[in-house]
């Protein structure tokens, strides 16, 4: 039953959820039974089968869009830390990217922004700073582009960065277009599609959690390939790269960040 439903969702969204974890994936499904006040599960498929819109519904609740500015501030002190190392070496014909992967509402991509161009205030010459941010969900990137945010963020974002950084606009506030500028917002698989490379900070916070761990095995490689070497990968305080210690070093582990480590076959 629950492989009928992964295929109900792959023929409708083109998305392939066989690598979710079980466990959620089944608490989401209950969920939306539970909003349809439907009992048996095979009363369930055939919803799914006869309205593509409730195959869109189910999809929704599987991507669980949970985010907000500086999420976890110790984190993204952390991080902070770490940034100023990134631009060693770089002048203004150079790049900086980043990539964030279930970027959601774009809150993630603009706080990463914001420390970046803070940073980039104190070099004469900084480089071109590129960050990708993607998601399977179209509508939350359409929300991510426009940049435009409840007056809830003040409770997340300190009154200098909300004075430096974002527009008031009646009840709402508008990411300046500075950092618009810096994030392309873009649908992405990483199981589906290629990574983007030559990455100095990939920051995939929170997603691994709902893979199982055969999805988990193949997506950390795709990470090393995608950092350069010493390029930092952000994750949240609940994931690790345990099973992948000699792909990433931890930076603070505590914090969810690790280093790419140059990693050749034969264990060198």
């Amino acid at each position: 039953q629950i492989g009928t439903i992964v295929a109900a969702l792959r023929n409708v969204t083109g998305h392939d959820f066989h690598g979710y974890k079980r466990g959620t994936f089944v608490r989401r499904v209950q969920r939306r039974m539970q909003v349809l006040q439907i009992d048996r599960l095979t009363d369930y498929i055939e919803r799914l089968r006869g309205e593509p819109q409730e195959v869109q519904n189910l999809f929704q609740d599987l991507l669980i869009g949970v985010t907000q500015f500086f999420r976890d501030p110790e984190e993204f002190e952390a991080l902070e830390r770490e940034i100023p190392a990134l631009f060693e070496g770089k002048g203004p014909n150079d790049q900086l990217r980043v990539w964030v992967l279930g970027c959601a509402t774009g809150e993630e991509a603009y706080s990463i922004a914001i420390l970046l161009r803070e940073h980039m205030a104190t070099i004469d010459r900084p480089p071109d700073v590129q960050i990708f941010a993607t998601d399977l969900d179209a509508r939350a990137l359409g929300l991510a582009r426009a940049g435009r945010y409840s007056e809830a963020i003040r409770d997340q974002v300190r009154p200098d960065r909300l004075k430096r950084w974002f527009i008031p606009e009646g009840a709402t506030y508008c990411v300046k277009k500075e950092l618009r500028e810096m994030c392309i917002f873009s649908p992405h698989s990483i199981v589906k599609y290629a990574p983007f490379s030559r990455l100095d900070i990939l920051s995939c916070r929170n997603l691994l959690i709902y893979l199982n761990s055969e999805m988990q095995n193949r997506v950390l490689p795709i990470f090393h390939f995608a950092l350069k070497p010493g390029g930092i990968l952000f994750l949240g305080s609940a994931e690790n790269v345990t099973r992948h210690a000699r792909l990433f070093a931890p930076v603070d582990r505590k914090s969810g960040l690790f280093r790419r480590a140059v990693y050749r076959r034969g264990g060198r």
